[in-house]
């Protein structure tokens, strides 16, 4: 029993010891190190509003915004979801219109900058990019108000490279509740468990 005690004794004080050798650098290093080996996602980008200005380069450090080429290396970005975003209460044809603007635009900077973006739809496409040296893009649709309530439009969404669809956004559609709207869906109608 007292030789349990001792040698637990001795394992505390000398975990003790080392922990108070461990340095803020120390984890400091660590954490870079272990940042800068890994697969690093930015999972809500709302640069693409962005993209539609024809002026706006992203190969360009900005100074204003939060998101261009030169950043994206510099913090080890692997891979970027651009966000295709419109206001929820623009609804029907024009939803769809002004999503499908956006994600030409993101289509277009792939295109325009091959070097340093890669259009991918799974994980596996990102970790290929990864070791090509490129910046994985990948897009979602903020809000299912997009759609225009037709489950075609969702499809061509996904065939152009879009991954997820929110059931709404900051409102309720014709077929989804939104958190922050009043409900008058009871959730989702019957279309709404379709999508």
């Amino acid at each position: 029993m007292l030789r349990t005690m001792l040698t637990a004794g001795l394992c505390f004080s000398t975990s003790i010891f080392l922990a108070a050798a461990v340095t803020a650098d120390d984890i400091s290093a660590r954490a870079r190190k272990l940042h800068f080996s890994s697969i690093v996602v930015d999972t809500h980008d709302d640069t693409t509003q962005r993209l539609l200005d024809g002026n706006f380069d992203l190969t360009a450090r900005n100074a204003d915004g939060s998101i261009d080429i030169p950043r994206m290396r510099d913090g080890n970005l692997s891979a970027i979801f651009f966000s295709i975003w419109i206001p929820s209460k623009v609804t029907g044809p024009e939803a769809v219109k002004r999503a499908l603007e956006q994600i030409d635009a993101v289509r277009e900077q792939v295109s325009k900058h091959p070097k340093d973006l890669v259009l991918t739809a799974t994980a596996a496409e990102v970790r290929e990019a990864r070791k090509q040296g490129k910046l994985a893009a990948l897009m979602g649709v903020e809000g299912g108000h997009m759609i225009n309530s037709d489950l075609a439009i969702l499809r061509s969404y996904a065939a152009l490279g879009v991954r997820y669809m929110t059931l709404t956004h900051s409102g309720n559609d014709e077929w989804a509740d939104s958190s922050t709207d009043k409900p008058v869906h009871n959730g989702l109608t019957d279309f709404g468990k379709e999508v």
